[in-house]
């Protein structure tokens, strides 16, 4: 079995040298580290998880956790790249990341009694969409926890440009001509806050005056509420010229169940999404959209989890907004 002290040999360095460089501590150069994994790969060096653990007082697992009607991380566009983000974060540094199956808690218990269970150094939270009282016991525990697009007393949170985003796809949408925007924005979220924000924030700069009935509350990544909300809009007196979605999947799903159903579509209905989702760019036409930077978030969110989890004593808990870029594709058509 070979063990650190082979590869301190090979290597011609200290044992707490070694245990530096397989570990991703920050205190050694880039360039030797990567040499002694190098070399105690060709060694066959297999690290004893159980030792490490019992060393280090640490598991070197971090949980990702979703609560998200019928979907899990890896099958939702959004989530999935934020996790492979803090993924490729995390295991640079050595640590394994496992996601945590929300529909366990029903037989484990408590999401603070999971995450002791599975003895984790610490968790990222990627939507808040369970019960406010679990999230409490979460808060008041002393795991490290970081959050995306969610903000928590004390504890540090990565978010997306939301009141950037929506407020530049209102601009560009008048100034292809169009007056009637409306928005069909997700559930009562910080996010949708932010979004909301934005939009009326532009339409007042642009001396829009928006109805109440083109503010339309759907479900984030649910194309059935979309063409729901949609369908309500065409059938108004004065429909709008230009609808905003709330994401780019219920903004694609949406229509196409609206053109199932019969529903013609008139030509100078323009639409738009948000996020950027690399499927959307492969329809015709070419889907007009926000996109958020989501593998950066997800990187920034794991190099701030690393550092609550490592240095606890001297981390400071904050909020890091990461930007956006506006994708003018040609779904808003001039008028």
């Amino acid at each position: 079995m070979i063990t650190l002290k082979d590869i301190s040999v090979r290597c011609k360095c200290s044992v707490a040298t070694v245990s530096k460089a397989l570990n991703g501590m920050p205190d050694i150069s880039r360039e030797t580290a990567q040499h002694i994994r190098q070399v105690a790969s060709q060694m066959g060096y297999m690290p004893n998880a159980a030792a490490r653990t019992l060393k280090t007082n640490r598991s070197h697992t971090v949980g990702l956790l979703m609560c998200q009607r019928d979907e899990n991380i890896w099958t939702h566009d959004f989530f999935s790249t934020v996790a492979a983000g803090i993924q490729e974060v995390m295991e640079q540094s050595g640590y394994d990341v496992t996601p945590i199956n929300s529909q366990r808690l029903e037989t484990l218990g408590e999401v603070i009694q999971y995450c002791v269970y599975r003895g984790y150094d610490g968790i990222v939270v990627m939507s808040a969409g369970f019960h406010r009282e679990e999230m409490q016991k979460l808060l008041e525990s002393k795991l490290p926890m970081v959050s995306i697009e969610n903000t928590f007393p004390r504890r540090g949170a990565v978010l997306s440009d939301n009141l950037q985003g929506t407020g530049e796809l209102v601009r560009l949408a008048y100034e292809k001509g169009h007056r009637k925007i409306a928005f069909i924005h997700g559930e009562d979220t910080s996010v949708t806050r932010s979004r909301m924000q934005s939009f009326r924030g532009a339409c007042a700069e642009l001396g829009l005056k928006i109805p109440e009935e083109y503010l339309r509350a759907a479900l984030y990544h649910d194309r059935r509420s979309a063409a729901r909300e949609a369908k309500a809009l065409l059938a108004l007196d004065e429909p709008p010229t230009c609808i905003l979605f709330q994401d780019d999947y219920s903004c694609i799903g949406g229509l196409d169940l609206l053109r199932r159903e019969g529903i013609v579509l008139p030509e100078k209905l323009s639409y738009a999404g948000y996020d950027g989702i690399k499927l959307a760019q492969l329809f015709t036409p070419r889907l007009t959209t926000y996109r958020q930077n989501v593998s950066a978030m997800g990187q920034e969110a794991a190099r701030m989890l690393r550092e609550a989890i490592e240095a606890p004593d001297s981390f400071l808990p904050r909020y890091v907004t990461i930007p956006g870029q506006l994708v003018a594709g040609e779904s808003i058509r001039e008028l």
